[in-house]
């Protein structure tokens, strides 16, 4: 029995192995012809799942230059003083150049405490704060200055903000700031925080002397001179404000003068009565020169009409009126002025009445009774001058001035500067590159599945060296496929075609932006200039672009019918080829659903090979062990036969 070999457990002398590795594989031609199916369906339907991705880019990109959100009515703001001034647009700001000065920029309230005790602590108790309208309340149960300032910001409500700032080893201060600008929001203190507040140094009571005026009006007529007059000198270093209120008023057009009489009014003459006979006496007849109209002379204009009168007795000039009707608000900060005495109301104007009113001095940085002893800012309005209007706001981001503008302050400026509304042509100039870049790589991706050239993909310089083996295998696999054929003429023929838009613009092909294959530029042409590709003349795009960014819409999409809805352009011609291939249901869909079905019998298929190929397989060896067995058990009779020949003839 030691000469018995088992199939597939020792080596058989008959070589029954080798026998049914032969047959096998020939009974495995079938299974191994449906294996090669199922990775062939495989490749194609990743490559149609690839066309329908990059088609689908295409059209995407095709329509984003017709849409809504088209990139033609994208705006761009420039200012003259970028570090002052700038401005946000957005899609509906008119094209326009407007002119703005800042007098001063909007501030939130910011108080400094003296130096405090590194390890100092705070009292427990209520502490209230305000800003504006805004109030928030903290119960304190008492701790370090560092845990105080942790629970303020954990209460502030995104009102205001604390923090340490280190002065030395062993002392601090505390920075109290609002979150809030604008003169309204001011920051002020109550419950126990107004006694936190004076004991750290941050605020303290408002003891300056208060400077009042002998009036707080006064009328001018044309050609006279008034003056409001301060209790006593309002010196620089208190940091006064002077406000007031101006109107001019325009004094009527006279009446006609009326003709002069001829001479001056001589009374009766008289007469006499006697005997019932009345005798009148003759007029006297006296000639009179005749007296010429008087001349009118040219009215006087001049809006430098206030001043301030200084300590020494000298006129300081205030702003000019503005012209035009209408009241204005002047606040003058005095400490620019030096120290003076005295509001001089000076109206040269021959035909204007000046009229001040509402005049006061204050104090800009206290707050009611308390005025910061420290401060860093203090609360105010945003005050502009645009196109020479006075304009005063809250922010530093003016949003209602200019519609779809919003203006951005950021330091007052010297001058008047300008900012300047106009069309943004990089979104899309961004846009038409992508455009021409998707179209590129669909009929790239084409070119490759129809056409077996090597160098289709060798010509193509922005594949990565992995980009360039996978679509090797893609070579050639699609070849004489008519619907890539069909969709490649498609977008050959909107590129190539001439589009009128009628009054909307002038432009009519993509050529005329600097946009074509170039295919007839010269006698040598090169061949991948004949495969249909785009390529883009940049200086050429900018210059349209620049030139009528309106005519460049117009092109890639425009309304034919005057019903407000784009059926006509590149772009939308685009769209409507591709929409047709990619859509949910669309033919590039039916195409890798028809794989499926394809790919799932082939796997169907190669299942019942395997299990056919199996029992095959194990019938075989169950058959060539049985032979294997006989054959040995013939050898081991003819042995024992010979044997025992042997053993007689001995």
């Amino acid at each position: 029995m030691s000469d018995i070999s088992i199939p597939g457990v020792t080596a058989s002398k008959y070589k029954t192995d080798e026998l049914i590795k032969g047959l096998m594989k020939a009974e495995r031609v079938p299974r191994d012809r449906a294996d090669a199916d199922l990775t062939s369906y495989k490749k194609q339907q990743s490559a149609w799942r690839d066309v329908n991705q990059l088609s689908t880019k295409l059209r995407d990109s095709a329509r984003s230059l017709f849409s809504y959100d088209n990139p033609f009515s994208e705006k761009n703001a420039t200012s003259t003083n970028e570090r002052a001034v700038t401005a946000t647009v957005s899609r509906e700001a008119l094209d326009q150049t407007f002119r703005v000065a800042i007098s001063q920029i909007a501030q939130a309230d910011s108080f400094l405490s003296a130096e405090i005790p590194a390890n100092g602590q705070v009292a427990a108790g209520t502490y209230d704060f305000s800003v504006g309208d805004s109030k928030i309340s903290v119960s304190w149960k008492g701790g370090s200055f560092r845990q105080f300032v942790d629970a303020l910001n954990r209460r502030s409500n995104g009102i205001l903000r604390a923090s340490l700032v280190k002065v030395t080893d062993s002392t601090q201060a505390v920075l109290i700031e609002s979150l809030k600008t604008g003169a309204k929001e001011r920051l002020q203190f109550g419950g126990d925080a107004l006694a936190f507040a004076v004991q750290n140094g941050i605020i303290k009571k408002n003891d300056s002397t208060a400077v009042t005026t002998d009036k707080t009006s006064a009328t001018v007529a044309p050609s006279s001179t008034d003056a409001i007059t301060f209790s006593q000198t309002a010196r620089a270093s208190k940091g006064l404000t002077l406000e007031y209120e101006v109107t001019v008023d325009q004094k009527t057009a006279d009446e006609p003068n009326t003709a002069p009489e001829a001479g001056p009014d001589t009374g009766d003459p008289g007469g006499i009565s006697y005997g019932g006979i009345s005798v009148s006496n003759a007029s006297p007849e006296i000639a009179m020169p005749t007296i010429a109209p008087p001349v009118k002379s040219e009215p006087i204009t001049d809006n430098n009409a206030l001043s301030l009168r200084s300590s020494k007795g000298v006129a300081i000039p205030l702003p000019a009126i503005p012209d035009g009707a209408g009241r204005t608000t002047v606040s003058v900060p005095l400490a620019e002025y030096g120290d003076v005495n005295s509001l001089v109301i000076n109206n040269r104007n021959t035909d204007r009445t000046v009229t001040v009113e509402n005049v006061r001095l204050f104090d800009p940085k206290a707050a009611g009774e308390y005025a910061p002893v420290n401060p860093v800012s203090v609360a105010q309005d945003a005050v502009i001058k645009y196109e020479g209007i006075t304009i005063t706001r809250p922010t530093n981001d003016i949003e209602d001035l200019v519609p779809g503008v919003t203006i951005n302050l950021h330091e007052p400026t010297d001058k008047t500067e300008t900012i300047s509304v106009k069309p943004d042509t990089e979104p899309a100039k961004e846009a038409i590159i992508a455009m021409v870049a998707n179209y590129n790589r669909v009929l790239a991706e084409i070119n490759i599945l129809t056409q077996n050239k090597p160098e289709i993909i060798d010509e193509i310089e922005y594949f990565t060296p992995d980009e360039k083996k996978a679509e090797q295998e893609k070579l050639g696999m699609m070849f004489g496929d008519t619907t890539l054929s069909g969709i490649k003429a498609s977008l050959q023929r909107i590129a190539s075609n001439a589009y009128t838009p009628g009054d909307q613009g002038k432009l009519t092909m993509l050529s005329q932006l600097g946009i074509s294959t170039k295919s007839s530029a010269g006698s040598a042409l090169e061949s991948s200039r004949m495969r249909g590709y785009l390529e883009i003349d940049e200086k050429k795009l900018d210059e349209a672009l620049k030139g009528g960014i309106k005519d460049v819409k117009a092109l890639f999409g425009y309304d034919t019918d005057g019903d407000l809805i784009i059926d006509a352009g590149v772009g939308k011609s685009l769209d409507g080829a591709i929409t047709p291939y990619v859509q949910t249901g669309g033919i590039f869909a039916l195409r890798t659903s028809g794989l499926d079905t394809k790919i799932t019998a082939t796997q169907k298929k190669i299942a019942q090979l395997d299990t056919q190929l199996a029992d095959k397989e194990s019938e075989l060896k169950a058959k060539y062990g049985q032979m294997e067995g006989t054959l040995n058990s013939l050898q081991n009779q003819s042995n024992s036969i010979s044997n025992f020949s042997k053993q007689n003839s001995n």
